[in-house]
């Protein structure tokens, strides 16, 4: 009975003490530090953190910047110049639940994320209608927005775009059963954060080719900045669990019948969100203007901007020419 009991509380203790380690190491994210280089926009959920970049030669019109599921805003760092260069002024925020924003205890979806990107923008009195820019999730995001609220959008743009993830839809079933029991999605979330986005701490960069890519070491530094806080992996999950990222399809037809400018970029050797969408995408979107990254991998945004950065300036610049 001894060497039951025993064996009992050593697999309690094995369960346990990681768990309660891992929570009193996380910080309160009401102590999130903002850094210089931005500002809080303090709207209904929470600080928004974002940062504003003026053109030297602007021509009045405004690039919303909108990230993926886990790395935030500072995957734009090498795309903003070429944007900046071509007249615009860009706006890039972090969702919240990432990088230097709150994390508000709700459900993760698509609307949330909606309804918080039409806040920001009424925050910043932007009147004029804007480009928008989606990178992965983002692309989703800024889809659900140009379809219901298209006289606030120019140009809808894409980078490796989720919802167009029919394969990968079962798996991830099996994985959202499992975290619809809360003590288990809780568990992951304090101990195994690394299963919700396939990293540990950081994201390796699968290429150095281009001299402006975002430095490993400053990508590895914001993304342990803000795993520090609780809240991140529990953004993701809810998330996952309320934001349906593997098909969108019907949202891509329904905006492909608007009358409103579109681009993609996609890299055809992308490990997170298949290649084989953008057919699928060319269909929805007959009008939609495309370009190919031979082996690009899903971190084009940030490991190749030059190529990235180039191809949305001149898609830009073509549909503000031709209004």
């Amino acid at each position: 009975m001894n060497f039951f009991l025993f064996s009992i509380f050593l697999i309690l203790a094995i369960i346990f003490i990681p768990y309660i380690y891992s929570s009193f190491k996380l910080k309160n994210p009401s102590k999130i530090i903002k850094p210089e280089s931005g500002k809080f926009a303090e709207l209904k959920n929470g600080n928004i953190f974002y940062q504003i970049f003026t053109s030297n030669n602007p021509i009045g019109e405004t690039v919303i910047l909108v990230h993926g599921f886990s790395t935030p805003s500072i995957v734009w760092q090498g795309i903003i110049p070429y944007l900046t260069d071509a007249g615009y002024d860009v706006i890039a925020y972090d969702h919240y639940g990432r990088g230097f924003s709150s994390r508000p205890k709700v459900d993760y979806t698509k609307d949330f994320y909606i309804s918080t990107l039409i806040e920001l923008i009424d925050y910043l009195k932007i009147k004029q209608k804007v480009h928008l820019i989606g990178y992965s999730m983002g692309g989703p995001i800024v889809g659900y927005f140009a379809n219901e609220n298209p006289s606030k959008v120019k140009s809808v743009n894409f980078i490796a775009p989720a919802g167009y993830m029919f394969k990968r839809k079962s798996q991830s079933n099996f994985y959202l059963k499992i975290l619809n029991f809360p003590f288990i999605s809780k568990y992951i979330s304090i101990v195994f954060p690394s299963l919700m986005y396939g990293g540990n701490s950081s994201i390796e960069l699968t290429t150095n080719e281009d001299e402006n890519r975002l430095s490993q070491d400053e990508l590895n530094t914001v993304y342990k900045e803000q795993m520090k806080y609780e809240g991140f992996t529990r953004s993701l999950i809810s998330t996952a669990k309320n934001f349906n990222l593997f098909n969108t399809q019907q949202m891509y037809q329904e905006l492909g019948k608007k009358d409103i400018n579109a681009s993609v970029i996609w890299g055809d050797a992308d490990e997170v969100v298949p290649f084989d969408g953008l057919s699928h995408l060319k269909l929805d979107y007959p009008n939609i203007k495309f370009k190919v990254i031979e082996n690009g991998h899903h971190d084009l945004t940030y490991a190749l901007p030059s190529i990235v950065g180039k191809f949305l300036s001149e898609q830009l610049t073509s549909f503000s020419n031709s209004e």
